[in-house]
């Protein structure tokens, strides 16, 4: 019998979410996402190659169904003003318990969609965030997809709930054209992943271009806006310092106790207060500096 290999992303949301759609964007590295309504459940190969490794990923894309249980659940941390962790107490039916156990054999990434306009939706991130705790994949994506959240409390009580539980949260609905949460930082998060099925590039005479992998490593010519984004993602990650991001975990977690997430969601809030005062440039570069730091101590 061959090995199981972590090489899937597991795609999940709504049918309503347009998650085809952003898996496009992902492999063709662009920043727009189409509108038109594809079919949500199914399976799309990605083959992802680098100046230095290549590998054979595929996405398995699937509608979420969430009881009733899971909605209470949710809303009650949602409604509550005490730091709870609501993974520890969330209890799974058989099928559900089953089905995860076997995804965990081939899954390293989860990317969970949603539409803040209809916030009663991020409550299907529930089952799966039992998922990540138990079988710890090493991607974990709350992406915001669709319209803007009317209340801004409940989009900061998204990113709360994703910092306590170890989710990168990425608002694709952030109006702002400097934000960080970009379709090239989920690209970004998958790309620097180190999959089970990574083999070393041994024919480096026509390499990629060189930088972070990026769109051109899949032979698509970007341009306007979407090369210019490309190469801000260029410049940034070029100027990451990691003895800053040393420094930013050092400060955020070394006194911190393990069962104590407010004195770090505290910090994370007065670090976007920061970064809302600099440059936009640097403020994009502390921005994944911070986002290194978090990813570094989960």
């Amino acid at each position: 019998m061959e090995p199981t290999v972590r090489n899937k992303i597991l795609v999940l949301g709504r049918s309503e979410v347009q998650k085809t759609a952003l898996v496009h964007s992902i492999i063709k590295g662009t920043t727009h996402i189409s509108e038109a309504k594809e079919e949500d459940i199914g399976k799309i190969e990605w083959q992802l190659e680098t100046r230095y490794f290549k590998t054979q990923l595929e996405f398995w894309i699937d509608n979420t169904e969430v009881s009733d249980t899971y909605k209470q659940q949710m809303e009650q941390w949602l409604n509550s003003t005490e730091d709870t962790n609501l993974v520890a107490s969330i209890a799974l039916d058989e099928e559900m318990s089953e089905l995860q156990k076997q995804l965990s054999d081939v899954v390293d990434a989860i990317v969970f969609v949603f539409d803040p306009s209809q916030p009663q939706t991020f409550a299907d991130i529930v089952p799966w965030a039992r998922y990540a705790h138990t079988y710890e994949p090493n991607v974990l994506l709350c992406v915001a997809l669709g319209d803007k959240a009317a209340d801004e409390a409940n989009a900061d009580r998204w990113f709360d709930w994703c910092i306590s539980n170890g989710w990168e949260w990425v608002d694709l609905t952030d109006p702002d054209p400097q934000t960080e949460y970009t379709v090239a930082r989920i690209r970004e998060a998958l790309c620097t992943n180190e999959w089970d099925s990574m083999e070393a590039t041994t024919d480096r005479s026509n390499p990629p271009s060189e930088g972070p992998p990026g769109p051109q490593n899949d032979n698509v010519e970007l341009q306007g806006p979407e090369r210019e984004e490309w190469e801000r993602f260029d410049e940034v990650a070029g100027n990451i310092d990691s003895r800053r991001v040393d420094n930013l975990h050092r400060m955020m977690f070394d006194e911190m106790s393990s069962d104590n997430m407010s004195v770090l969601i505290s910090q994370l809030h007065e670090q976007r207060k920061q970064l809302a005062q600099m440059d936009p440039e640097q403020a994009r570069i502390k921005a994944a500096e911070l986002a290194m730091a978090v990813t570094k101590h989960f």
